[in-house]
Order: structure tokens, then C-alpha cells, then sequence
């Protein structure tokens, strides 16, 4: 069962939860346009670099503004649909989804029972880019993922590997191993789990990202604050440091359903 109150929430904008309409300029300076995941559309690119997904029928799993869902159905012909714990992203994306893709589009919040509100067999495929490590029960959810999905059907995930396990509940992140994830993937109908190490990839994406902000500065300090502008470059700068110590991992995750 996923509930927004069971979201464990990054403290990168504020103490109170960032997921809000009003930080939406902001969340497009950092990511780009209708997006809230580091890497921006060259990011979605990678993602699926080496698997057909071409015409497919996908769930994005916490789609935030819409974008990926767009991008997707837009440059590789997919119908999408997308589920968030935020009934006002729903309205968002659904405003601003492009006119031409409507039909290939939907998106919805989890239902009363903080479940997909899917048939089962429904997806070839489903994904999840930089959200899971919000997500404290995987296991819960990812049986729910593995339900909706046909036979065959893959789960693919971007999210951050560590070392360690963390546990704490003071860390606004899940910090999960290769081992945790594995073994919470295998626990919940999966089978063929690869893992691919995309930390380069996504220290080059931090480092543009810096630089982005940079330019954007005087926006950010006017519209919001000097401290908030701050906040996020130590942040970005302390990301930058842990991959270069291997403290963290960029990974993508493959998981084939097994029939």
C-alpha cells in the first residue's frame, strides 16, 4: 500500500514537503521542462538504450510533471500511463500534456487502498526514474508491479545504489544495496536482474545541472531565496562528491516478470 504519507521526502527545497505547484518554475530550471529527475530527456534516453521499448504499453511509477510520459509516447510511438501519490500532479500533467498525444496518455493517483488502479496483465512494461528511493516498503509495491504486468513483462528502474544499508529513519532517503534490491526483486516474482552502473553518466548530468543553476541564480535567489539557491548547490556539490568516492551509485535495474 502506497500513501503520501508513507513517501520518505528529500529535504532539497525546504523542510516542508518541496512537492508542491508552487515550486514547478523551479523544478524546470533544475530539470528541464515538465520534469523532476536529475538528467533531464538525455537521462530517459539512457535509460532504455538497450532495450526495444519501442510501441509498448507502459506504467510510469511516480511520473511528477508528465514529461518522461510525453518524451516517451512522443519519440518512441508508446502509450502511457502514469500514477503519482499527488492528486494535483495528475491535473498538471493532464493540463499540459501535449494536445497530440492525449490519446496515448493518462494519468491517475493510487486508489482509496493505496494500490495501482490497474487490471492485472495491463503493461509490457513498467518503469520508475529517480522515485524508488522514496519508497520505503519496495516490497508491497513492487508485488503490485509484478500483478499488473503481462507475462514476460519488464521492470525497469532508475534509482541510487549504496554500500550500506541505512535504516534510519532520519534519512530522507532508502538507502538500498545491490543485495536488498535483488533479494526484495526475486521475493516478488522477478527473475534475470541486471544491474548497470551509471554513475559516469549521471556525474556528468550533476555537473551540468550546477552549471545550469549558476546561470539561473538571480531567478532562483529573487523567486525564492539566497538560502534555497544554496541549498541546492551544496547539495548537487555533495552528490557530485559521493559518486566520485563510490559512497553512491546511479544504477539502472532490468527485472523480467517470470511467467
Amino acid at each position: 500500500m502506497i500513501k503520501s504519507k508513507d513517501i520518505k521526502r528529500p529535504q532539497t527545497l525546504s523542510d516542508a514537503d518541496p512537492y508542491c505547484p508552487e515550486n514547478v518554475s523551479l523544478f524546470e530550471i533544475i530539470y528541464g521542462k515538465n520534469l523532476i529527475s536529475l538528467g533531464g530527456f538525455p537521462a530517459i534516453d539512457n535509460m532504455f538504450s538497450d532495450l526495444n521499448i519501442r510501441g509498448l504499453k507502459a506504467l510510469d511509477l511516480g511520473f511528477g510533471l508528465g514529461g518522461a510520459a510525453f518524451y516517451l509516447v512522443e519519440n518512441y510511438l508508446m502509450t502511457v500511463f502514469g500514477v503519482e501519490v499527488y492528486p494535483w500532479m495528475v491535473r498538471y500533467a493532464h493540463n499540459h500534456m501535449p494536445q497530440n498525444l492525449a490519446r496515448s496518455l493518462e494519468f491517475n493517483v493510487y486508489n482509496d487502498k493505496g494500490e495501482l488502479p490497474y487490471k492485472a496483465e495491463s503493461f509490457d512494461l513498467v518503469y520508475s526514474k529517480g522515485v524508488l528511493n522514496h519508497v520505503a516498503d519496495k516490497y508491497t509495491l513492487f508485488h503490485q508491479v509484478n500483478a499488473v504486468l503481462k507475462p514476460a513483462g519488464l521492470f525497469v528502474i532508475a534509482d541510487w545504489i549504496f554500500p550500506q544499508a541505512i535504516t534510519d529513519n532520519s534519512v530522507p532517503l532508502v538507502c538500498e544495496t545491490k543485495e536488498s534490491y535483488e533479494q526484495v526483486l526475486k521475493n516478488t516474482g522477478f527473475s534475470e536482474i541486471e544491474f548497470r552502473d551509471d554513475s559516469k553518466i549521471f556525474l556528468g548530468y550533476a555537473k551540468a545541472l550546477l552549471k545550469n543553476l549558476t546561470e539561473h541564480r538571480e531567478f532562483i535567489e529573487q523567486t525564492y531565496n539566497k538560502e534555497l539557491f544554496s541549498l541546492i548547490r551544496v547539495q548537487h556539490e555533495e552528490l557530485i562528491e559521493k559518486i566520485n568516492n563510490k559512497q553512491k551509485y546511479a544504477t539502472r535495474i532490468v527485472a523480467k516478470k517470470i511467467n
